[in-house]
């Protein structure tokens, strides 16, 4: 069964913070954070490595991945020329696709369709897709 699902769409710098990707984007992110902006607990080390910039769906953990992937696309149908000149520049962008399982009676296999159109916008951002599975049996 799977107990978890997310997307969002996270660009990450060494060069522009944050607010500067907003204003380059030209959308407002779900959340950011800048580079070492806090210590890992266990490891003490600055993180995180390099900027952060992450859009989320903004739909339920329960919504399918397709539909949370329509819908972070759908909120930077605007920026995707712009995203890839800031990657062309080496800044990287990734579209995160999460998903926790629970082993149980009724799992059921679960797929996820990339249609051209969306693999076209993320080949136009220079944008690398990164679709992550946990089973938490």
């Amino acid at each position: 069964m799977i107990v978890e699902q997310q997307v969002y769409f996270m660009i990450q710098s060494d060069e522009y913070d944050p607010e500067q990707i907003t204003r380059y984007v030209g959308v407002e992110p779900t959340r950011s954070e800048a580079k070492e902006s806090r210590r890992g607990r266990k490891s003490g080390r600055l993180l995180p490595p390099r900027h952060e910039w992450m859009l989320d769906s903004g739909l339920a953990e329960t919504t399918s991945l397709g539909e949370q992937t329509e819908a972070v696309m759908n909120q930077l149908a605007g920026a995707w020329d712009r995203i890839g000149e800031l990657t062309a520049g080496g800044t990287t962008a990734t579209l995160v696709m999460l998903r926790s399982f629970e082993p149980g009676e009724h799992s059921n296999p679960r797929g996820l369709i990339l249609d051209a159109e969306a693999i076209s916008f993320l080949h136009k951002a220079g944008a690398d897709l990164w679709i992550d599975e946990y089973d938490l049996s």
